[in-house]
């Protein structure tokens, strides 16, 4: 593993359900809890289903989205909302195990055409090696980086340095499917593995660099002024996440039967009509893909 070598892993939390509409997390920990998976492993393993109460529901949230709460005036507050209060039951659960050696392994699902896709931030080398490693053994995995969590979103992998969020689709909500939940076996097996070895000393080679996509920018969808939705994400850009759109395509249809057509810079749309992201008034999210250095 190139890099900073002086950070070595002692916990590994894998944790599912931080929405509750999202089945594949919450059923992947009851499974390794049945079969002992990570049992005996050199690093520590464990797990935590992060909203309880939103999984029994198959809501995404309560009284809101959890992994947008984990701002430090929520973790310093006393505000009532249930996921403000399961916010800092998690935050003082990692405070008392130690985070600056905890690595969290997120697991998600979305709706849109995503595949398998790891979001880490790149402050951290360790989570960008981390992800190279699970690409270099699949693939067709994709490697996005983001700040935004960090720095606006407030999400629920901001508690440690170290961590990875794996995303898999196209699923609907709130269902279980075989293809994918095998998917996000394989890749949480990866990267535990990565992180073994890498504490036992046996660093596996990487390539020099990798090629991921970066966050530039939010696409709204069109609107009138009572803020009712006027357009649909148009046919000819659905389910074509991480290729790339050029300036004049297409990438709306309004009900009138009218195209809107992309007028900024090109870039590569992921989470195009992802369902959740209605209530956040994102249509996509523009990428530009570049290279990371692995040294």
């Amino acid at each position: 593993m190139k890099g900073d070598k002086t950070q070595i892993i002692e916990k590994i939390t894998i944790i599912g359900g931080t929405h509750g509409n999202e089945y594949i997390g919450p059923y992947f920990l009851a499974k390794a809890g049945l079969a002992g998976i990570y049992q005996g492993n050199a690093i520590e393993v464990s797990t935590l289903l992060a909203n309880p109460e939103a999984f029994l529901r198959a809501r995404r949230f309560i009284d809101q989205d959890l992994n947008r709460s984990f701002s430090p005036p929520i973790l310093t507050g006393t505000q009532d909302p249930y996921e403000c209060r399961r916010a800092r039951e998690i935050a003082r659960h990692f405070s008392q195990n130690e985070t600056g050696q905890h690595f969290i392994v997120d697991l998600h699902s979305t709706t849109a055409n995503m595949g398998i896709t790891l979001i880490v931030r790149d402050n951290e080398p360790l989570n960008l090696h981390t992800a190279a490693y699970v690409q270099k053994n699949i693939p067709e995995a994709r490697i996005l980086l983001s700040d935004i969590d960090h720095s606006q979103h407030h999400s629920l992998n901001n508690i440690s340095p170290f961590g990875i969020v794996i995303e898999v689709g196209p699923t609907p909500n709130a269902v279980l499917r075989h293809d994918l939940f095998e998917t996000t076996e394989k890749v949480v097996d990866l990267v535990v593995k990565f992180l073994t070895l890498s504490k036992t000393r046996e660093e596996p080679r990487l390539p020099d660099e990798v090629a991921v996509f970066r966050f530039r920018e939010k696409v709204p969808y069109p609107r009138n002024e009572q803020g009712e939705l006027t357009a649909m994400i148009h046919k000819d850009l659905q389910d074509r996440d991480y290729r790339l759109l050029k300036t004049g395509q297409p990438i709306f249809m309004t009900l009138q039967g009218d195209e809107i057509r992309y007028s900024g810079e090109p870039g590569y749309p992921v989470f195009i009509n992802e369902a959740a992201y209605y209530l956040e008034d994102t249509a996509f999210i523009i990428t530009d893909k570049v290279t990371a250095s692995l040294n």
